[in-house]
């Protein structure tokens, strides 16, 4: 029996081999260039996630209340009008709606980094202080 590979061994070979080439089809099959989009919009899909969900706490606290929110942004602008919150990004836009007025103090473009967010509950809206 010498010289021979078991079975499992043939099995995870298989299997790894498999793996690799599944995960490098993708960007050959869609181009870098759709990749990187689909990535650059599920970060953005997420830094809205979290801004929102902050905004809604944030909503429910006393006037006078404030919260840094920290996010990493991908390229694009961030636009406030009335209770929506826009991301304008390459080729993409997401869109949210709060359940409260908003007020920015600019509209806010950004490259790929973390940018810090302070948000603070007034009468009765929430206001956003961008860098």
């Amino acid at each position: 029996m010498r010289g021979q590979i078991s079975l499992e061994f043939t099995i995870i070979i298989l299997a790894f081999l498999v793996a690799v080439v599944i995960t490098t089809m993708g960007p050959g099959l869609y181009g870098m260039d759709k990749s990187v989009k689909s990535a650059s919009a599920s970060l953005a899909h997420a830094a809205m996630s979290k801004l929102k969900t902050n905004i809604e706490l944030l909503a429910l606290s006393d006037e006078g209340s404030s919260k840094v929110v920290y996010i990493k942004s991908p390229p694009g602008t961030w636009k406030v009008d009335g209770k929506t919150i826009t991301f304008i990004g390459n080729g993409y836009s997401i869109t949210a709606t709060c359940s409260i007025d908003i007020v920015a103090n600019k509209d806010y473009q950004t490259g790929m980094n973390v940018v810090p967010i302070n948000l603070t509950r007034r009468d009765n809206y929430v206001e956003i202080d961008f860098p």
